[in-house]
């Protein structure tokens, strides 16, 4: 059923609207409304959170500076667990452990990796060493704490007798988050003797990364076949290696997909990789127009294939969420179909908002899930700052290096409308709060709470956030292309991290148009 919103207090030109809420949350359920207005306009995008509100998943970690974390840095004794008797005779390296085993079951010990009541971040690191030796096989586990609070365990290796091995840690991050770790943990099926000499995280050696390109995101599909050598030109003259352009429609005549699918040797002539590119929230719902065009265009490229198409489909803006769970299932089947189609005949691209690093979806960062599924990754860094830019783009390039994945980051050149985000969230005392929701007829009077709306035992909001997002924090668009080529340098300066491919610039058109 929908929710009715009276609109009293924000904006003046909203006063007694009713606005019709999508979604099937009840409303004694509701913990959160978010209302977004963009520009001057007195509609606002509505979102309706319950108990558990998207992007709730917040970090509280140590994430360590060097290159190399002894586990003897961390200083906490180790502790047993029942029917297990432990002997630690020693806290620094060589870590000694006597373990005896008082039942039938495997004899656990483990050492926390917390420090100050922070977890451990190790996404930073490719590699745990280990090195000592066993009297008995001993099976070491990571525990790193989950979304909901709850624990999560990953199987590091197995080791016995003397051992000296590096166990990498890119499937582990498949299993569980390795920003979050809490525990270490050694178990053994008969009594042991284990000394460490080294427990250690290890990053790689350093390594020359390809140098990061420039790309730019090109729309307008019928200009580029009309004047491709416009377009190519363009792209030269601005240092652009990548082009991302617009599939024609399916309803396009047969000239206009020819005309299309010959842009692609003729970039890859000039030196410039083509991608095609596509994408909408609504196509989760319709996955098979996506594998219809891709396969149309793959067809008349044909053995040459193609550099790669990128999926820009930004679910969240469909109006069910985040209310309805399924929207991210349905997101991560489209893009497996859509692989499924491209065959390996070319490179699969996903692009994604940079808070896709703290959404989780089915008890692992969705972000992380998208980078294991596809060929590369574009992150939404819309900023002008460039360490702004680079603070909120990097747990995404570093989960890339850890994976081997190319992360692309972007900016914006368009103009963009000022938003503004007003959050309610539940009031127990009347007293405080700038709202009353009728459970009977779900609607949310705000500023002034009718008679009518009290005798029906109403449900209390309060505003809780009402934010400006200032455009000039997001885009260029009222700067020149100096100033874009100069935040460029200094991202490409700053960002060191070996998955960073590069900058796409959105977009060619906008671009173009910026004062010189």
């Amino acid at each position: 059923m929908p929710i009715i919103i009276g609109l009293c207090l924000w904006p003046p030109s909203a006063l007694s609207q009713e606005l019709v809420v999508p979604g099937q949350t009840p409303p004694p359920e509701i913990q959160e409304i978010e209302l977004t207005y963009v520009g001057d306009q007195s509609v606002p995008k509505i979102i309706v959170r319950g108990r558990q509100p998207a992007n709730s998943f917040t970090l509280s970690s140590y994430r360590p500076s060097g290159p190399h974390l002894p586990l003897a840095t961390i200083p906490s004794a180790g502790n047993p667990i029942d029917l297990c008797q432990a002997q630690q005779t020693s806290m620094v390296p060589p870590l000694r452990v006597r373990l005896t085993r008082k039942g039938t079951s495997p004899c656990e010990f483990t050492w926390s990796l917390r420090t100050s009541n922070t977890s451990l971040d190790a996404l930073s690191f490719h590699t745990l060493r280990v090195r000592g030796r066993t009297s008995s096989p001993l099976l070491i586990t990571l525990v790193a704490e989950s979304a909901d609070q709850r624990q999560s365990t990953a199987e590091v290796g197995r080791v016995a007798g003397r051992f000296d091995v590096e166990f990498p840690l890119a499937p582990i991050a498949r299993q569980l988050d390795l920003r979050r770790l809490t525990q270490v943990k050694l178990l053994v099926e008969d009594d042991a003797d284990v000394v460490l000499e080294e427990y250690a995280w290890v990053n790689p050696a350093p390594s020359i990364s390809p140098s990061p390109s420039v790309g730019f995101w090109y729309w307008d599909y019928r200009t580029a076949i009309r004047n491709p050598a416009g377009m190519l030109s363009a792209c030269r003259q601005h240092h652009c290696r990548r082009l991302l352009l617009q599939m024609p429609d399916m309803r396009d005549p047969d000239e206009v997909w020819t005309a299309y699918a010959a842009l692609f040797p003729a970039t890859q002539a000039a030196g410039i990789e083509l991608f095609a590119l596509d994408g909408a929230p609504d196509m989760i719902d319709t996955p098979a127009i996506l594998v219809e065009k891709l396969t149309r265009l793959l067809t008349l490229v044909g053995n040459r294939g193609i550099s790669g198409i990128q999926l820009d489909i930004e679910p969240y803006l469909l109006d069910g969420f985040p209310d309805d769970v399924t929207i991210f299932d349905r997101y991560l089947d489209t893009i497996e179909r859509v692989n499924a189609a491209l065959g390996g005949r070319g490179r699969l691209s996903v692009v994604i908002p940079f808070w896709f690093t703290s959404t989780i979806h089915r008890n692992r960062p969705l972000a992380f899930t998208l980078i294991d599924q596809v060929d590369e990754v574009a992150v939404m860094s819309y900023r002008t700052d460039v360490e702004e830019l680079a603070t909120i783009s990097e747990d995404t390039l570093r989960y890339g290096w850890l994976q081997g994945i190319p992360i692309w980051l972007a900016m914006e050149t368009t103009r963009l409308l000022p938003e503004r985000h007003v959050i309610l969230q539940r009031e127990d005392d009347p007293a405080l709060a700038d709202g009353i929701l009728d459970p009977v007829r779900r609607s949310l009077t705000l500023g002034r709470v009718a008679a009518e709306v009290q005798r029906h035992g109403g449900i209390w909001f309060r505003i809780h956030h009402d934010t400006t997002i200032d455009p000039e924090r997001l885009s260029f668009a009222d700067r020149t292309r100096r100033d874009v080529r100069y935040a460029i340098t200094r991202v490409f300066a700053n960002i060191r991290t070996p998955s960073f491919a590069g900058l796409l610039i959105h977009d060619l058109p906008s671009y173009l148009g910026l004062h010189e």
